[in-house]
């Protein structure tokens, strides 16, 4: 026996499929493969450095050989209750893209749902480790496949627009538009900029437009613009994207300009706007707030007495409110502030103001709805606010390393479908009283999928997790889908 033979006890400790080197007296165990020649006869390559035989102990495996090994515990809970409850949005994209493109956005919308915001390197080691990777086995979100991917949603957009158009026509006909803006750090960004938030957020800015429905909360479509660019002027864009007939739209005073106006009002369409203190029509209206009406305004458990008067003013209909509960709130608000001393706050400055408090402007095309009408569907448009905290406190879409334009164009469709999982889910959870959707979430995670015997199953259920499961129509096996 030479130097560098390995003993007949050492090699029948090695794992399959590998080999043994003698080095200096110590047993190295490296992968190996059959390969074939040049010659074409077949010959033993050998891999990687897995770990170590050691006398008395046996094979000890290395860090890396553990990453690569199988992974035989997986995240069951999250994804299988969001599974269940999403799809309707699978449907709708099944109905637009080629089964694997809808399979591939779906899987990947639903990772940015339940992780946040996820960078595209990313996306596979949290589909590797989750129920997902053995449900869709033969779906690859590798970082190649993902930049494909990703570039084609925003190159080629036949299927994001059919997709955007089913959205729209299945809506209520009354659409909120608002803007979000997201830090961007790539440099190489062609939307990147500095905007008008870069002194808050210290980086460059790129803009997300969103419309949704008012009633339903359902999104029904996005899009990126350069962070320089101001909404009034992006709205454009996004309205065109596409065809929106006999709409009414419910915008902040951000999108005000004459132009938007007539956009707004074009094909059928209507809307209602708040007025700037600084637009014409809205210093006319409240020269005088003498109001000639008045109704009651209920919102859940709370009620107010709202007050109005509705006038035509240089040719529009402009209605002026007065939340009486809203004025008194921040008239007390004032008052406290001067009791403690504040001297951006005075008597004077109250007298000015008190009359002004709790008033809004609004502007409309529509003629034939009362102004409690106006009113009641323009309150339903604050809905956004809590809506866009979706993305800054839980999707996390804070700052992106995202490069490429048709890229960022892409990743504006699959915020879109996230959104549709979110308030997919969210309208799901609503049957299991005192919970969140988040909290659902939190409680399913406990749930995991073990291998066990080759066998995968369910474990680490408790009662909470079976009826948790069992209020939102989830199976607790594992199922795998040999197809996508």
């Amino acid at each position: 026996m030479g130097n560098y033979s390995v003993p007949e006890s050492i090699r029948r400790q090695k794992p399959k499929g590998t080999m043994v080197k003698n080095i200096s007296g110590y047993y190295y165990v490296y992968e190996y493969k059959s390969v074939k020649g040049d010659n074409g006869e077949r010959r033993t390559q050998m891999g990687k450095l897995i770990g170590s035989i050691k006398p008395g102990i046996g094979f000890v495996p290395n860090s890396s050989f553990l990453c690569d090994s199988e992974i035989s515990t997986l995240e069951f809970g999250e994804y299988a209750v969001t599974l269940a409850n999403s799809q309707k949005t699978l449907a709708l994209l099944r109905g637009c893209f080629n089964p694997e493109d809808a399979l591939s956005i779906y899987v990947v919308s639903m990772i940015h749902f339940i992780q946040g915001f996820t960078y595209m390197k990313d996306i596979q080691s949290y589909n590797d480790m989750s129920y997902r990777s053995i449900k869709y086995p033969s779906l690859t979100l590798g970082y190649e496949s993902l930049t494909s991917l990703y570039e084609s949603l925003g190159r080629r957009q036949g299927s994001v627009i059919k997709m955007e158009e089913d959205l729209v026509a299945a809506s209520s006909g009354q659409v909120a538009i608002d803007g979000h803006v997201i830090g961007c750090v790539s440099g190489e960004n062609d939307l990147a900029a500095k905007g008008y938030k870069f002194r808050k957020i210290g980086e460059p800015q790129i803009n997300l437009l969103m419309a949704y429905d008012i009633n339903t909360g359902t999104p029904l479509l996005s899009r990126i613009y350069e962070g320089a660019s101001i909404d009034k002027v992006s709205v454009k864009d996004l309205i065109n994207q596409v065809k929106f007939k006999n709409m009414l739209f419910v915008v902040d005073r951000g999108f005000y300009s004459a132009e938007n106006l007539i956009l707004f009002s074009s094909n059928g369409n209507s809307y209602i706007i708040p007025l700037g203190k600084n637009i014409t029509a809205c210093k006319k209206a409240v020269s005088s707030l003498e109001m000639t009406g008045r109704f009651m305004y209920q919102q859940g458990r709370k009620a107010s007495v709202v007050e109005y008067k509705d006038e035509i003013i240089d040719g529009s209909r402009v209605i002026t409110y007065r939340d009486l509960n809203e004025s008194a709130a921040e008239q007390a608000n004032y008052l406290r502030h001067m009791e403690m001393g504040d001297k951006a706050y005075t008597q004077e400055g109250f007298d000015k103001f008190k009359d002004f408090m709790g008033v809004t402007v609004l502007q409309t095309s529509i003629k034939d709805k009362t102004p409690q009408e106006i009113y009641e569907i323009y309150k339903k448009r604050w809905t956004i606010e809590t809506y866009y905290n979706y993305f800054k406190n839980k999707a996390d879409y804070g700052s992106l390393y995202q490069q490429d334009y048709y890229k960022t164009q892409g990743l504006a469709f699959i915020m879109l479908v996230s959104s549709l999982i979110r308030k997919e889910f969210e309208d799901a959870v609503k049957v299991v009283k005192g919970k969140s959707a988040q909290d659902c979430l939190l409680d399913a995670r406990m749930v995991k999928a073990d291998k066990r015997r080759g066998v995968w199953a369910v474990c680490n259920c408790r009662k909470k997790q079976v009826e948790l499961f069992k209020l939102l129509n989830t199976s607790l096996t594992v199922e795998i889908e040999q197809h996508t």
